[in-house]
């Protein structure tokens, strides 16, 4: 534990050196403005906007889940940048345990984020346990969304581009709200996020354990595989 506080408290203070990083911390609040009074002044102009709340609260969650790991994995790959990874080597200080301490606050960020638009957008009615279910699924999207960025790129110009491919492969999982699987229409169905989508938008429990499901194996596999690539080239 007071490893995890250390890294923590060396996390904090390149948040509050780095204003960049920092003032993503406030992108969540900018959202939730976004949902709760542009979305009825969209729908005035054009009414069909209320047909489609869940793909919109779903697209604002599940990219603001992946904004704590943005942030973090930028500082993770700082660091390797600065030479402090080797430093942690000598430490006794497990590739996991320096992981898990990453993931912690990046997953738990990630997951109240999405908690707050969904309990304070006014988007739609969910219950406690299906909201809950739902951020934990954007927060689990970030985590794999870390993995990805910081066990591919070599330095933050190129984590910050494998961001931005991971963003749009996210908002592509939209089409999973649709409902229709079939055709090119199933072709994003590999993606993770469609089945969030698909679950934002079931109506059904079943149909929303279903798609639950299937987002959190999908992005297992991915955590798995990736794992197994940051141990080799970052940690």
């Amino acid at each position: 534990m007071r490893t995890a506080r250390a890294i923590w408290a060396n996390d904090l203070r390149s948040v509050v050196r780095d204003r960049t990083v920092g003032g993503l911390l406030v992108v969540p609040l900018v959202f939730l403005v976004l949902l709760r009074a542009g979305v009825p002044l969209l729908e005035r102009r054009w009414p069909a906007v209320g047909d489609h709340h869940a793909e919109l609260l779903g697209l604002f969650c599940v990219i603001v889940g992946m904004f704590p790991a943005f942030m973090t994995a930028l500082l993770m790959v700082d660091e390797r940048d600065q030479g402090l990874v080797s430093a942690f080597r000598v430490l006794p200080l497990s590739p996991a345990r320096f992981l898990g301490a990453r993931l912690a606050v990046a997953g738990l960020l990630g997951l109240l984020y999405p908690l707050l638009l969904l309990s304070a957008s006014g988007l739609g009615a969910y219950g406690a346990g299906r909201a809950l279910v739902l951020a934990a699924l954007c927060a689990a999207g970030g985590a794999a969304a870390l993995l990805v960025a910081v066990s591919l790129a070599k330095n933050k110009i190129e984590c910050l581009t494998a961001f931005k491919a991971l963003f749009v492969l996210a908002a592509i999982g939209v089409t999973g709200a649709l409902g229709d699987f079939s055709g090119v229409s199933a072709l994003p169905g590999v993606l993770p996020a469609y089945w969030v989508f698909g679950a934002f938008a079931a109506g059904g429990t079943g149909a929303f354990l279903s798609a639950s499901a299937v987002a959190a194996l999908l992005y297992g596999i991915v955590v798995g595989i990736f794992h197994r690539l940051f141990r080799r080239n970052f940690f």
